[in-house]
């Protein structure tokens, strides 16, 4: 997909570009472009050629935006998407000739297929149902519509769009989704019945295909229907399809499927602060252990602890409790974060009790834990940051990678713009997310951890995480981000607590310049590089670093 057709899609589903325009390309983009010599001329700039290219930039960086082509192109179906007015915005490419059909020569679908459409019951009773249409494609396959509400709340934008798709038989051998598979405990050879049974094929058809007989096949479909709940092959292959045809809808308001990580929850705890606001936390080691309050960047911070953490915690005494901040994960957010976060956390530790404690930060939560350090009373002793992305000053961006070099521009000319770019980049991950997050994350993986990582099961600790936080809010990651790209400005002479910073030099967040140069402006700090280790140094190295 063209950057043109991604940024146009995109636009057109959060909301209208003229929204954009009058908003943020016009007044800001030129002040932005102005300032960037590697871009176009400004006057050259329309209002969505802006926008792609911030895309193209991010695309770039290597931070998965091509998740969403991926998924449209590589679907089972031929694919074409309506807005509320039913008119194409936009075809993955299998299905041009399916659009050229479907339109007979003119701009519009053929008057038959919209006047279907339009005799279904209202939208809202409809909604995200997967709805076989009494309406057959060029080569006699059913067509399938799917309706899902947009996540945009303004006149100007459709509230609801509409997915047609076709099965695409040449997709036959493209496995099930790998969610879907686990969910319900397919075999191998259920799968293989499955995806012939989706793609039309005759119970005789299905056993020459797999070189069994027909009464094998009757067996795996028996067990199918047992694991699924459905009675009827028509039944499994309608939640198949469903479960399948689901790849916008992060983009939409339909839920995101999660596993639950660490032992269902057993640790999760909450309190209530005096406003009524309420703190989701997790807790672990020993009641009696040295605190350890812990800033993890990520979705569901309350979950980021290793495998092991039980042993380890016991064998330090320590009491790690990982709040997840407002907006991030159980803790629901409020207007303002992270404003009001110093204050609230500190409640939060005289609520828990909590005598002296050491603080630690993980990768741009390094940013909310030096900021509370600033402030925190004697009972903080120490302060812990890995993978250490701190701005205190606004020359210490220079020294951030990836994503977080472009996000720290943004965030410097239009904090609006920045959060809603970070947007688009986090939901495009959770488009598929049991596919894309996980080799995103072994990407990022030091090679000095890397065998730890696969032995400990830990990029799938992480998935699972992220799936967990990504079913609340994104409000709080992002307004966090925001803050986190922008410099604190503290006085390094009054920040007395003792620092350590701890950094492995295959970090793919900031480099080891800005960790040397970080180092230098505070009093009191303490350096540990690791050669071999990346930003995930946190759970490869969790024993040593809350000694």
């Amino acid at each position: 997909m063209s950057n043109s057709s991604f940024s146009s899609l995109i636009y057109r589903i959060i909301g209208k570009p003229e929204r954009w325009h009058d908003e943020y390309i016009v007044d800001m983009m030129q002040q932005y472009l102005n300032e960037a010599d590697d871009f176009d001329d400004p006057d050259n700039i329309m209002e969505l050629a802006a926008g792609d290219q911030i895309l193209s930039r991010l695309q770039q960086g290597n931070v998965a935006l091509a998740a969403f082509n991926t998924l449209l192109d590589k679907s089972r179906f031929k694919m074409i998407i309506l807005d509320d007015e039913l008119r194409p915005i936009y075809h993955n490419s299998r299905a041009d000739r399916l659009l050229n059909y479907l339109q007979a020569g003119s701009e519009t679908l053929r008057e038959d297929l919209l006047t279907l459409i339009n005799q279904l019951p209202s939208p809202g009773s409809l909604e995200n149902q997967l709805i076989a249409l009494d309406f057959f494609d060029q080569n006699g396959e059913q067509l399938y519509l799917r309706r899902i509400r947009s996540q945009v709340r303004d006149h100007n934008s459709p509230t609801h769009f509409h997915i047609l798709m076709v099965l695409d038989k040449e997709q036959v051998n493209q496995r099930l989704n790998p969610e879907l598979v686990a969910r319900y405990g397919l075999t191998e050879k259920e799968q293989q019945v499955l995806l012939r049974l989706v793609h039309g094929s005759t119970i005789n058809q299905i056993a020459d295909a797999i070189f069994v007989s027909e009464n094998t096949v009757k067996s795996h479909l028996k067990s199918i229907f047992r694991k699924t709940s459905s009675n009827s092959q028509a039944g499994v292959v309608s939640l198949i399809l469903t479960h399948e045809s689901q790849v916008l809808d992060s983009y939409f308001d339909s839920d995101i499927t999660t596993v639950s990580p660490q032992n269902d929850h057993a640790n999760d705890r909450e309190v209530t602060l005096a406003n009524g606001q309420r703190i989701a936390y997790c807790e672990y080691g020993p009641a009696e252990g040295r605190p350890l309050l812990v800033f993890h960047s990520g979705f569901g911070s309350r979950l980021a602890i290793p495998p092991d953490y039980e042993t380890i915690c016991a064998r330090t005494n320590r009491r790690v409790i990982i709040p997840d901040r407002p907006g991030i994960g159980k803790t629901r957010f409020i207007a303002g974060h992270p404003a009001q976060w110093n204050t609230q956390l500190t409640e939060f530790i005289d609520l828990l009790n909590i005598g002296d404690y050491d603080l630690l930060g993980s990768v741009i939560a390094c940013q909310m834990a030096m900021s509370f350090a600033a402030q925190a009373d004697n009972r903080l002793q120490r302060v812990i940051l890995t993978s250490p992305v701190v701005l205190n000053t606004a020359a210490d961006a220079r020294y951030l990678t990836e994503i977080l070099a472009p996000a720290a521009r943004y965030v410097k000319v239009s904090p609006q713009f920045a959060k809603e770019i970070y947007e688009l980049w986090l939901k495009s991950v959770t488009l598929n997310l049991d596919a894309h997050y996980p080799s995103m994350l072994r990407a990022s993986v030091g090679s000095a951890e890397r065998s730890q990582f696969e032995q400990q099961g830990i990029i799938q600790l992480l998935t699972d995480v992220f799936k967990e936080g990504a079913r609340h809010t994104l409000n709080g990651i992002l307004h966090e981000m925001v803050f986190c790209m922008t410099p604190l400005n503290l006085d390094p002479n009054q920040f007395n607590k003792p620092i350590e910073l701890w950094y492995g030099t295959e970090d793919k967040r900031i480099t080891e310049a800005g960790v040397h140069a970080l180092s230098k402006q505070f009093n009191n700090c303490t350096l540990h590089v690791r050669e071999g280790y990346s930003e995930h140094l946190y759970y490869a190295l969790f024993e040593e670093i809350i000694q």
